[in-house]
């Protein structure tokens, strides 16, 4: 074989071995959001009168509607933009405790982006998803 074909082959092998990472680091963080999105369900199956809900400290004024919009969040595409004005959002109830941040998208006021730091033994915010509300427009 001569020196052409095999370093070809190598830069090929190489390019293959990249983008199998790249797939496989995007699966297990879809995984973990998913995860998190089961989990975050399961203690939001209750009645909205049994949570306390807090917005960056203070008790949220409308905490079923925040509810609602986090029960209801789903994984969306990007969209070029960012995560902007961020909230921090604490809910106590009696199957645990959730701590989430929203971030308020860049480009579609209504739009939150929904990150997770609770995820065991990472430091790093976690995207689990997104949301889609008004109830925050006072934040």
């Amino acid at each position: 074989m001569d020196k052409e074909r095999e370093g070809s082959l190598w830069v090929g092998g190489a390019f293959f071995l990249i983008l199998f990472l790249i797939f496989g680091i995007v699966g297990m963080r879809n995984v973990r959001a998913l995860r998190a999105r089961n989990a975050i369900r399961q203690v939001l199956d209750v009645p909205d009168n049994e949570f306390e809900v807090n917005l960056n400290g203070q008790s949220a004024p409308e905490a079923s509607a925040v509810l609602n919009a986090i029960r209801g969040m789903r994984l969306l595409m990007s969209h070029h933009s960012y995560p902007a004005h961020e909230i921090t959002v604490v809910i106590r109830g009696k199957h645990g405790l959730l701590e989430l941040t929203l971030a308020r998208d860049s480009g579609l006021p209504k739009e939150y982006w929904v990150f997770w730091t609770r995820e065991e033994g990472d430091p790093n915010r976690l995207e689990i998803g997104r949301i889609e509300t008004s109830a925050l427009d006072r934040d």
